[in-house]
């Protein structure tokens, strides 16, 4: 069975992201003002704090897919808050209805294109939008749902273990 792939770019629209600096920025306590700080790395969705919400400048949405550019070159991860990013991230906003097990098969497909790119060589920047990966119609039918039955069987497994005791 083949697989037809399409560029990132044809399901996705990308954004360079704000681009800022966190050592500027003022950190708050995660809550109703405070906005998400995404950087480059591999770990925590990327988040390295929460800060003050800027003036004028909107935060990006939550759902969507940020992508490091270099660094972790392609980490990616699905928001779950507002947030700005740092310098060489880009954000992907779906071109099409999207439920939330999809956007996370989107990012196991771009992370596997990991191994095109090193830290301090071969960036990104240039050919994230080239990268390929399964066009919509392709995504495999255990993808819908998939976070529901984890979470579920997580849950039971804890209601075992809770039980037992």
């Amino acid at each position: 069975m083949s697989i037809d792939v399409v560029p990132l770019n044809s399901i996705f629209e990308i954004s360079r992201g704000n681009k800022f600096d966190f050592n500027k920025m003022v950190k708050a306590s995660m809550g109703e003002d405070s906005v998400a700080f995404i950087r480059r790395s591999g770990e925590k969705n990327g988040l390295i704090a929460f800060v003050e919400e800027i003036e004028d400048i909107e935060p990006y949405e939550s759902g969507l897919i940020t992508v490091a550019l270099g660094g972790s070159a392609l980490s990616s991860f699905v928001q779950p808050w507002p947030f700005y990013t740092a310098q060489n991230i880009a954000v992907l906003y779906p071109r099409f209805d999207m439920s939330l097990d999809m956007k996370l098969y989107y990012c196991l497909c771009i992370e596997a294109n990991r191994f095109r790119y090193s830290t301090y060589g071969r960036e990104a920047n240039r050919t994230l939008h080239t990268i390929e990966i399964p066009a919509l119609d392709h995504i495999p039918s255990w993808v819908d749902g998939v976070s529901k039955t984890t979470i579920g069987e997580f849950c039971n497994r804890l209601m075992g273990l809770v039980e037992s005791k």
